[in-house]
């Protein structure tokens, strides 16, 4: 017969290692050079809604119907010849077209001012898939989270400064929204 202790030992976790902070590949489709030199990259939060039915004594909570994707956060170190940081601000220029609406047809048509290799038909256009590969102590991929159509929302400033006295190099944060995100699993053959 089967004890308590039994059932629970039979649940124990095979692998006890943690996931490693440093542990990571972020590509986004519209920008190879900003994929490139990415340093961090926050998984966004995702709440489920809820629904709460009330009572002349307690509210009864239910699971609700909608669930709510947070925004994506990058960190990106900034290129000497500024590439990577005109990479996203043309994007962000075409979304927001803040002169002209030609500014937002180029972004369609992919004249926009992008690198060759995003320009054309693989232009951002208004949205960008995403892929954040999460890598185990071997530096093997463990999971994928796809990010599905982002956008950028943000793109932080570059605080240019002639007193410093020690030598750092620019990061600049960019924040991107998208419709949702789903994280696969990595099989591993052994």
């Amino acid at each position: 017969m089967s004890t308590p202790l039994d059932n629970w030992l039979k649940r124990q976790p095979e692998n006890l290692n943690y996931v490693r902070p440093n542990g990571f590949k972020f590509l986004i489709n519209a920008l190879p050079k900003v994929t490139y030199f990415c340093n961090k990259v926050n998984l966004p939060p995702m709440t489920f809604g809820m629904a709460v039915t009330p009572s002349p004594f307690i509210d009864w909570k239910h699971t609700g119907d909608k669930m709510t994707f947070g925004e994506l956060t990058i960190e990106f170190l900034v290129q000497e010849d500024l590439a990577n940081y005109t990479e996203l601000y043309n994007w962000m220029v075409g979304l927001g077209f803040p002169d002209e609406r030609s500014q937002f047809a180029k972004l369609q048509t992919g004249k926009l001012q992008m690198p060759p290799e995003v320009n054309g038909k693989n232009g951002p256009g208004e949205y960008s898939d995403a892929t954040l590969i999460i890598l185990d102590s071997n530096n093997d991929p463990i999971a994928n989270v796809m990010f599905y159509e982002c956008f950028p929302i943000s793109l932080s400033s570059l605080p240019f400064d002639a007193t410093i006295t020690e030598m750092s190099y620019f990061q600049c944060t960019a924040t991107f929204g998208c419709r949702k995100f789903v994280m696969d699993r990595v099989n591993k053959s052994t």
